[in-house]
């Protein structure tokens, strides 16, 4: 029992002794050294091994870049240069990108888009909280072509599919400047081409709506748009539904492009809807409107509201409100492709006044004054093609127009008051000198095609006097030509003087009726300006018929 008591003792005690002894090695130099050169190493090595795995896994490599497009946009896409760069965020930058169609074969594809350099950046937060966020995209020099849909080909509307919808990878901003936006034509026409000078895309994320901002210069008619707005959520499917809203401003768009017409469009509108449902609303002004041959100016401002569908560049004008001068016409029709003439016209009910009639002779006529001044109301349809080359030849309108209390300017006047005073059976020795008289009435049915417009039943009528013609106006030419039949209220005899009468005397019988002294066949020809009036007695007695 001792010797295992001292045993044990003799182990107790030399436990302590080893363990103090493993304390107080002393420590050489060299194992003093690797203390600070590890503290050196580990971090190194931590570094090492985070950029081999950013090397291998970095969001802004071109290696990573380019399939990305390519599945989007379903295209090729090729880069002449590209260089990545961390500080002071991470990123990439490519130079001359092109993406074309994916097609075989040896033909030479146009390519869809190209940009003289494209910036992608990011945060390096966001590649820890947040790795599938860009901060921003920026394009610069970017020019899109977008070419026609051959007819009968791909479906009936451009469609979204869930592989180029935003899933995953949400964007802060997309931006472009001095870019081009070209749409190809059917028609062997040179394309529609859009300058973007400006353009911002915010917060693009899976099922939300985008904000956006663009300032562009627009082909149809030449000028300067702006507008804000939101587009989105973008979601699979017909792109026609994809919901949008906002608001634009047109400048300086010139009307002088087109042959015939002339001036300055400016408009502002409210916008809400679908791509392929959108309601505008805004109003326009040209205050400088005219065509181009008479060359007179003249106010035109409108108020609308239109249905458009955008996909198809047709729209349902709903309500329109336009003066002309001081002249009120309210239309409502559509603006709609004509497949027969492959073109989009317009086709309008309209209504007029009561306005001057002096504001829409004053666009037709060359003189330096309106041949007439008065009252006038009309209603009718309209069909005009887009504006352009031969707008006058090929304009359409069917309807009817009635002016009161008419007055011509004074070579004219001059003629109506001498007709008026003789048609009562006053002597008149001066026609400067006759009474000046109003026009009661003048009305007509109007059909114009071939920039002629077509007068029948035109009414005309002074104190003492009704006549019922027919005949043409030329709007290019300024040409009138009406023929018809003048009733009086004195006789023929009592219309003329001096030999005249006299020789007419006797025929008196042949021209009178019931209500009325004589009946003269009359003519008016000539331009509009200068007239020539002619009558003579009519060989076949017409019945009075009354007012139309």
């Amino acid at each position: 029992m001792r010797g295992s008591t001292e045993t044990a003792a003799s182990s107790r005690r030399r436990i302590p002794g080893a363990t103090d002894s493993f304390l107080k090695i002393p420590a050489n130099k060299s194992s003093v050294a690797w203390i600070p050169l590890t503290a050196l190493l580990l971090p190194s090595a931590v570094a090492a091994t985070l950029a081999v795995a950013i090397a291998l896994h970095w969001p802004y490599s071109e290696r990573m870049l380019v399939p990305t497009l390519q599945a989007t946009f379903k295209t090729n896409v090729r880069m002449q240069k590209f260089r990545r760069f961390y500080f002071p965020h991470p990123g990439c930058e490519a130079e001359m990108v092109t993406l074309t169609r994916t097609e075989s074969g040896p033909a030479v594809v146009a390519p869809l888009a190209t940009a003289q350099k494209l910036t992608i950046t990011g945060r390096y937060l966001d590649l820890i909280f947040r790795p599938h966020h860009v901060a921003e995209i920026r394009l610069d020099g970017l020019r899109v072509q977008i070419p026609p849909r051959e007819e009968g080909k791909g479906p009936k509307q451009p469609e979204l599919s869930d592989e180029v919808l935003p899933n995953k990878i949400s964007i802060g901003m997309v931006t472009a400047g001095e870019s081009v936006l070209e749409f190809g034509r059917d028609d062997a026409m040179e394309p529609l081409r859009f300058e973007i000078q400006r353009l911002g895309v915010s917060q693009i994320v899976a099922r939300q709506a985008m904000n956006y901002q663009v300032k562009m210069k627009i082909p149809e008619p030449p000028g300067e748009l702006e507008s804000q707005g939101t587009l989105g959520p973008l979601q699979s499917g017909p792109i026609g539904r994809i919901p949008l809203g906002g608001n634009v401003r047109l400048t300086e768009a010139k009307l002088d492009k087109y042959p015939g017409i002339g001036g300055t469009v400016s408009s502002t509108e409210k916008f809400s809807g679908t791509l392929e449902h959108v309601q505008v609303s805004g109003e326009a002004t040209v205050p400088d409107f005219h065509l181009k041959k008479p060359g007179h100016v003249i106010a035109v401002t409108s108020q609308f509201q239109v249905i458009v569908n955008g996909l198809k560049g047709e729209a349902l004008l709903r309500d329109v409100t336009g003066k002309i001068g001081k002249t009120v016409v309210r239309a409502h029709g559509e603006v709609a492709k004509n497949a027969g003439l492959g073109r989009r016209d317009t086709r309008l009910d309209f209504w007029i006044g009561p306005g001057r009639v002096e504001d829409l002779l004053w666009l037709f006529n060359s003189a330096n004054k309106p041949p007439m001044l008065g009252v006038t109301t009309g209603s009718g349809y309209v069909e005009a093609p887009k504006l352009g080359k031969g707008f006058l030849s090929s304009l359409m309108v069917h309807g009817r127009f009635e002016v009161r209390e008419g007055h011509f300017q004074h070579e004219t006047q001059v003629k109506a008051n001498e007709l008026s005073a003789r048609a009562q059976g006053q002597k008149v020795d001066d026609p400067n000198e006759a009474r000046e008289v109003a026009v009661t009435r003048l009305s007509s049915q109007v059909m114009i095609e071939n920039a002629v417009a077509h007068l029948e039943r035109l009414y005309f009528e002074v104190p003492g006097a009704r006549a019922r013609v027919q005949g043409t106006y030329n709007l290019e030419t300024h040409q009138v030509d009406l023929r018809g039949n003048l009733w009086t209220d004195a006789t023929v005899s009592k219309d003329t003087t001096g030999i005249k009468s006299m020789l007419l005397k006797p025929v008196d019988p042949l021209f009178k009726r019931k209500h009325a002294g004589a009946m003269v066949e009359v003519e008016m020809t000539g331009d509009i300006d200068a007239p020539h009036f002619g009558s003579v007695p009519a060989r076949k007695k017409t019945a009075w018929q009354g007012k139309p």
